[in-house]
């Protein structure tokens, strides 16, 4: 998957234990946040996200110890303009695919360890949709109180972020990187009044370059900004950015704008490259066609001029051995 700048920040980030710690600390209730022990949460490979909603969600696994169990916490992070109805009954299949792993990798286990839901999320208008498992089942209250110990119930946790005010996210028990992300993710929607809040965040800026790799992670932070503006003005939020950032952050910034242009430029060629080759593999199949079936209707070379790379390619191998031109373009 290609991940998207928050996927990308999201995961540079809270894939770090000590960042991911506050961050949960904050999020879980106290008392069942004073029984897991955050020394031993540890970042588990892999995603359980169906591919299509990857440009939309990011997760993280961790293991832990709750009291003398081990923990999965599972962590969702929901960056999409509107709240998903389904959030529980989606969370519920990610958790069976981890148990499932679980037991292939433990193939004569006999217990499950628990798994803690987290749900991040931010959008306009913040959350409004179910939090519990039992609340999207269609059955009336009184019976769903009978049935409650026969269908799967559960509540993820959910922080969100939406409403959260500047001073509120600023007062979090975090790390200043896990702080200073949220409050990107937050704004994150009008990159330009983002901006305009940062240079009442510099003392958290200067916290995070004082922290053990904090350069490093500001540079993150910087491309994070820079790949949210409106492509159609990047030099517009660039000057507003090095002012609001300061003078320690400017050679970073600089360094990453180029960098962004010159991959907007490498990617635009590459682009032009990609379709000069489908324009000439279209041409050569248009050639063949009409080789062996006469003159194409209208809808034939326009249907021809719209497919992707994927169905000329398709065409090309079949326009030898059809009999019929509709078998050779027919849809397989």
């Amino acid at each position: 998957m290609t991940p998207t700048p928050h996927d990308a920040l999201f995961k540079s980030t809270f894939g770090q234990p000590e960042h991911a710690a506050g961050a949960l600390r904050q999020a879980l209730p106290a008392a069942l946040a004073a029984r897991i022990d955050f020394a031993s949460l540890a970042l588990q490979p892999g995603s359980f996200i169906d591919e299509a909603l990857a440009a939309s969600h990011s997760d993280l696994l961790f293991t832990a110890r709750l009291e003398r169990a081990p923990l999965f916490v599972y962590v969702l992070f929901e960056h999409q303009s509107t709240t998903h109805p389904l959030m529980a009954f989606r969370l519920l299949t990610y958790m069976v695919r981890i148990w499932q792993g679980y037991l292939e990798r433990h193939p004569r286990a006999t217990l499950l360890p628990a798994i803690l839901p987290v749900v991040l999320h931010h959008s306009e208008g913040g959350w409004s949709a179910a939090v519990s498992f039992q609340d999207l089942l269609d059955v009336p209250p009184e019976t769903l109180r009978l049935m409650a110990e026969h269908v799967p119930q559960f509540r993820f946790v959910l922080d969100d972020i939406s409403q959260e005010t500047d001073e509120a996210l600023r007062a979090r028990a975090m790390t200043a990187l896990g702080r200073l992300v949220l409050w990107c993710f937050r704004h994150a929607r009008d990159p330009e009044d983002l901006v305009e809040r940062l240079s009442a965040w510099r003392d958290v800026v200067r916290e995070v370059r004082r922290a053990p790799h904090g350069g490093a992670a500001l540079v993150r932070v910087w491309r994070y900004i820079l790949s949210i503006a409106d492509p159609r003005e990047p030099d517009k939020l660039l000057s507003r950015l090095l002012v609001a950032a300061g003078p320690d952050a400017e050679e970073e910034i600089v360094t990453i704008a180029d960098y962004l242009r010159e991959e907007g430029r490498r990617e635009g060629r590459l682009a032009g490259e990609r379709e000069g080759r489908l324009e000439g593999q279209r041409s050569t199949l248009l050639k063949q066609l009409r080789l062996r079936f006469g003159e194409l209707p209208e809808p034939i070379e326009a249907r021809l001029r719209a497919a992707d790379a994927a169905q000329i390619e398709g065409w090309t191998e079949r326009v030898l051995t059809a009999p019929t031109l509709d078998d050779a373009l027919a849809e397989r």
